[in-house]
Protein backbone atom coordinates (compact mmCIF):
# COMPACT_ATOMS: atom_id res chain seq x y z
CA UNK A 1 0.00 0.00 0.00
CA UNK A 2 1.39 3.53 -0.91
CA UNK A 3 2.07 6.24 1.58
CA UNK A 4 -1.27 8.37 0.56
CA UNK A 5 -3.46 5.41 1.25
CA UNK A 6 -2.18 4.48 4.42
CA UNK A 7 -2.56 7.93 5.35
CA UNK A 8 -6.21 8.24 4.62
CA UNK A 9 -6.85 4.38 6.15
CA UNK A 10 -5.38 5.38 9.50
CA UNK A 11 -7.18 9.36 8.96
CA UNK A 12 -10.52 7.24 8.26
CA UNK A 13 -10.03 5.47 11.27
CA UNK A 14 -9.10 7.90 13.80
CA UNK A 15 -12.26 9.98 12.60
CA UNK A 16 -14.02 7.00 13.15
CA UNK A 17 -13.31 6.09 16.21
CA UNK A 18 -16.82 6.37 18.34
CA UNK A 19 -15.37 8.54 21.24
CA UNK A 20 -15.95 12.14 22.15
CA UNK A 21 -13.35 14.47 19.96
CA UNK A 22 -11.48 15.52 22.63
CA UNK A 23 -10.81 12.04 23.75
CA UNK A 24 -10.10 10.83 20.22
CA UNK A 25 -7.67 14.03 19.91
CA UNK A 26 -5.90 13.10 23.81
CA UNK A 27 -5.19 9.77 22.35
CA UNK A 28 -3.66 10.50 18.74
CA UNK A 29 -1.45 12.86 20.28
CA UNK A 30 -0.32 10.86 23.11
CA UNK A 31 0.55 8.60 20.49
CA UNK A 32 2.08 10.89 17.96
CA UNK A 33 4.49 12.40 21.42
CA UNK A 34 5.65 9.22 22.22
CA UNK A 35 7.04 8.26 19.00
CA UNK A 36 10.00 11.02 19.73
CA UNK A 37 11.27 9.46 22.22
CA UNK A 38 13.54 6.30 22.16
CA UNK A 39 11.00 3.72 23.04
CA UNK A 40 11.49 1.72 19.65
CA UNK A 41 8.80 -0.91 19.13
CA UNK A 42 6.91 -1.45 22.68
CA UNK A 43 5.44 2.60 21.90
CA UNK A 44 2.46 0.95 20.71
CA UNK A 45 1.38 -1.20 23.40
CA UNK A 46 3.32 1.63 25.86
CA UNK A 47 1.04 4.33 24.26
CA UNK A 48 -2.57 2.46 24.58
CA UNK A 49 -1.74 1.57 28.09
CA UNK A 50 -1.36 4.84 29.09
CA UNK A 51 -3.96 6.35 27.16
CA UNK A 52 -6.21 3.96 28.86
CA UNK A 53 -4.70 4.88 32.23
CA UNK A 54 -5.28 8.61 31.90
CA UNK A 55 -8.86 8.00 30.44
CA UNK A 56 -8.55 8.87 26.87
CA UNK A 57 -8.92 7.32 23.59
CA UNK A 58 -6.39 4.25 23.49
CA UNK A 59 -7.03 3.11 20.04
CA UNK A 60 -6.49 6.64 19.17
CA UNK A 61 -2.93 6.60 20.57
CA UNK A 62 -2.20 2.93 19.13
CA UNK A 63 -2.93 3.98 15.93
CA UNK A 64 -0.92 7.61 15.69
CA UNK A 65 2.05 5.40 17.00
CA UNK A 66 2.02 2.74 15.04
CA UNK A 67 1.55 5.65 11.65
CA UNK A 68 4.02 7.44 12.43
CA UNK A 69 7.02 4.53 12.83
CA UNK A 70 8.43 5.57 10.00
CA UNK A 71 9.54 9.11 10.28
CA UNK A 72 10.91 7.85 14.24
CA UNK A 73 14.23 8.34 12.15
CA UNK A 74 13.40 11.73 10.98
CA UNK A 75 12.26 12.54 14.81
CA UNK A 76 15.67 11.29 15.91
CA UNK A 77 17.16 13.58 13.85
CA UNK A 78 14.99 16.81 14.76
CA UNK A 79 15.32 15.74 18.86
CA UNK A 80 18.86 15.10 18.21
CA UNK A 81 18.97 18.75 16.27
CA UNK A 82 16.75 20.68 18.79
CA UNK A 83 18.50 19.53 21.59
CA UNK A 84 22.19 21.21 20.28
CA UNK A 85 19.86 24.21 19.27
CA UNK A 86 18.70 24.68 23.10
CA UNK A 87 22.48 23.27 24.83
CA UNK A 88 24.60 25.05 21.66
CA UNK A 89 27.31 22.35 21.50
CA UNK A 90 27.34 20.81 17.89
CA UNK A 91 30.66 19.19 18.44
CA UNK A 92 28.78 15.52 18.16
CA UNK A 93 26.30 16.24 15.53
CA UNK A 94 27.96 15.32 12.53
CA UNK A 95 30.06 12.07 14.26
CA UNK A 96 26.90 10.88 15.79
CA UNK A 97 24.90 10.85 12.56
CA UNK A 98 28.35 10.14 10.42
CA UNK A 99 27.82 6.73 11.96
CA UNK A 100 31.25 6.72 13.48
CA UNK A 101 30.29 6.59 17.01
CA UNK A 102 28.80 3.55 17.39
CA UNK A 103 27.20 0.61 15.36
CA UNK A 104 24.83 -0.54 18.28
CA UNK A 105 21.26 1.48 18.33
CA UNK A 106 21.02 1.73 22.79
CA UNK A 107 25.29 2.92 22.09
CA UNK A 108 24.31 5.65 20.04
CA UNK A 109 21.37 6.76 22.01
CA UNK A 110 23.50 6.91 25.16
CA UNK A 111 25.83 9.05 23.25
CA UNK A 112 23.28 11.67 22.04
CA UNK A 113 23.26 12.46 26.00
CA UNK A 114 20.86 15.08 27.13
CA UNK A 115 20.96 17.36 23.81
CA UNK A 116 18.80 14.24 22.48
CA UNK A 117 16.47 13.69 25.54
CA UNK A 118 16.05 17.90 25.40
CA UNK A 119 15.12 17.98 22.18
CA UNK A 120 12.80 14.98 22.40
CA UNK A 121 10.35 16.09 25.16
CA UNK A 122 10.36 19.49 23.22
CA UNK A 123 9.44 18.27 20.00
CA UNK A 124 7.14 15.77 21.61
CA UNK A 125 5.34 18.66 23.57
CA UNK A 126 5.56 20.55 20.18
CA UNK A 127 3.76 17.80 18.21
CA UNK A 128 1.36 16.62 20.69
CA UNK A 129 -0.25 20.02 21.01
CA UNK A 130 -0.21 20.26 17.22
CA UNK A 131 -1.90 17.06 16.83
CA UNK A 132 -4.38 17.50 19.23
CA UNK A 133 -5.54 20.50 18.12
CA UNK A 134 -5.53 19.27 14.51
CA UNK A 135 -7.30 16.36 15.13
CA UNK A 136 -9.72 17.82 17.52
CA UNK A 137 -10.68 20.93 14.70
CA UNK A 138 -11.11 18.04 12.06
CA UNK A 139 -13.24 15.79 14.26
CA UNK A 140 -15.10 19.04 15.21
CA UNK A 141 -15.84 19.69 11.61
CA UNK A 142 -16.86 16.40 10.45
CA UNK A 143 -19.45 15.85 13.11
CA UNK A 144 -20.52 19.50 12.49
CA UNK A 145 -20.68 18.06 8.80
CA UNK A 146 -22.99 15.27 9.63
CA UNK A 147 -25.29 16.99 11.67
CA UNK A 148 -26.00 19.40 8.86
CA UNK A 149 -26.68 16.15 6.15
CA UNK A 150 -28.52 15.15 9.17
CA UNK A 151 -30.66 18.24 9.52
CA UNK A 152 -31.13 18.61 5.96
CA UNK A 153 -32.52 14.63 5.37
CA UNK A 154 -34.81 15.23 8.56
CA UNK A 155 -36.42 18.37 7.10
CA UNK A 156 -36.79 16.56 3.73
CA UNK A 157 -38.44 13.49 5.08
CA UNK A 158 -40.98 15.71 7.15
CA UNK A 159 -42.15 17.76 4.01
Amino acid sequence: MRIVGRFKGYYNRVLDLPDAPVKVAWGAALGTALDFFPIPIVSIPVAYLLARLIGVNGLAAALAAAFFKWAVPFFYFFNFAMGQIFIRDSSKTAAVFSGSVRENFFDTLSALGYPFLLGASLNSLLAGVTVYFLVKRLLLFRQKRRDIKAGSLKDIEVE
